[in-house]
């Protein structure tokens, strides 16, 4: 029988063997490395997107405050032209109301009505007069409701008095009139737009 040494062989197997687990292990850790590189490469990737997608949304954040400041710039300037432009409609109503108001006054006023005062303060008119009787400042009072000048009409007193031999009424009452010129209304605080 013919014997041979196999121990070599086995020796040289297991080297061979230790080498391929060597080059698989090298292998191995050289393509971890490398994976390890790309995802890092790809997160540091979208890092860098989301960094400038943030400073890109800052900047267009602080395009449009600009925007909105100016836009609230142009409604402030636009209330201050509109209030002038009603001061300015209110300033002509006041010139012509009174030649208006009186000239309505004179037609209305009944033919046995007399009046001795009339006072205008702030668009209150206190009116005091004589009438024949209690029906002319009835009549006087209907004629002014039905007014374009005059508004809010209340008799404040009436009283009846023997004057130069004749039973008169003296009267007092009150309206507001349609030309006052009326304060500005207080401006509404800034709200957020």
């Amino acid at each position: 029988m013919v014997r041979i040494n196999l121990l070599p062989v086995r020796v040289s197997r297991k080297k061979e063997a230790g080498k391929q687990q060597l080059i698989l292990f090298a292998l191995v850790l050289v393509l971890g490395v490398l994976g390890n590189y790309l995802w890092a490469a790809s997160r540091a990737g979208a890092l860098a997107a989301r960094q400038a997608g943030i400073t890109r949304t800052r900047s267009e954040i602080a395009q449009l405050d600009r925007i909105i400041g100016e836009v609230k710039d142009i409604k402030a300037q636009q209330a201050e032209l509109r209030e002038k432009l009603d001061v300015l409609a209110q300033l002509k109503n006041a010139r012509t109301g009174p030649v208006k108001m009186l000239d309505e006054l004179a037609t209305l006023t009944p033919k046995r009505l007399w009046l001795r005062k009339l006072d205008e303060k702030g668009g209150a008119v206190t009116l005091e007069g004589t009438a024949a009787t209690i029906d002319d400042v009835s009549e006087l009072m209907a004629a002014l409701k039905g007014s374009t000048q005059f508004r809010d009409i209340e008799l404040k007193k009436t009283a009846a008095k023997i004057e130069a031999g004749y039973r008169v009424v003296e009267f007092t009452m009150t309206a507001n009139v349609a030309y006052a010129v009326r304060p500005p209304p207080a401006a509404a605080p800034a709200g957020r737009g």
